[in-house]
């Protein structure tokens, strides 16, 4: 399948085998969340139930969608279990509390916080955290200065590589075991069964 655009898929089976392989490490758990945007318009009827209706089978997949002033429909889909862990690593958690997130570790909590700055249009530097990325280049990225850009990957990776190459190479098996498991089983079971 491979194709990064949904506006060409016609019906619901194409439409799942590609969110499924778009959110792979995320139903993998090797990423905690992933944002997607979508146009207003959508060649798909029903759009938001055909997410629900996959979604709703597994139970650590979730998501939230808003509307930011632009218009456009984004989701943010996560791992529940990964998330919180992310989220409860101790120097995130610091990090986040720093950014006026509360004292105790509260998945939808932390999530409520984050969508209410999306839906008013932010891109709040901590997404970087929600989305797996390690600490030190989410600080970097904030212009830290004893953190320098040392290159891009799927991100910008800031001081010594090596954490991030791990982090990439991890989301990256998860992408290509997701297209392998696409070949041969259902979208909807590799959904449900996501742990």
């Amino acid at each position: 399948m491979s194709t990064n655009c949904y506006c060409h898929l016609q019906d619901k089976s194409q439409f799942n085998k590609w969110i499924v392989e778009q959110l792979g490490p995320v139903i993998l758990g090797a990423k905690p969340a992933e944002i997607m945007s979508f146009p207003s318009y959508n060649k798909i009827d029903n759009f938001e139930e055909l997410v629900e209706q996959l979604f709703n089978l597994s139970k650590v997949i979730r998501f939230k969608i808003f509307y930011p002033p632009n218009g456009c429909m984004k989701i943010l889909f996560y791992n529940s279990k990964t998330l919180d862990s992310t989220l409860r690593d101790i120097r995130n958690h610091k990090f986040l509390r720093g950014l006026g997130y509360s004292e105790e570790t509260n998945l939808d909590i932390y999530l409520d916080i984050l969508t209410d700055k999306l839906k008013e249009g932010d891109m709040p530097h901590e997404i970087g955290i929600f989305l797996g990325y390690p600490l030190k280049d989410v600080i970097g990225f904030m212009g830290h200065p004893s953190l320098k850009l040392t290159k891009v990957n799927r991100w910008r990776v800031y001081g010594n590589p090596e954490l991030s190459d791990i982090v990439c190479e991890r989301i990256l098996k998860a992408k290509s075991d997701i297209i392998e498991q696409l070949k041969t089983i259902d979208p909807n079971v590799i959904v449900e069964l996501a742990s």
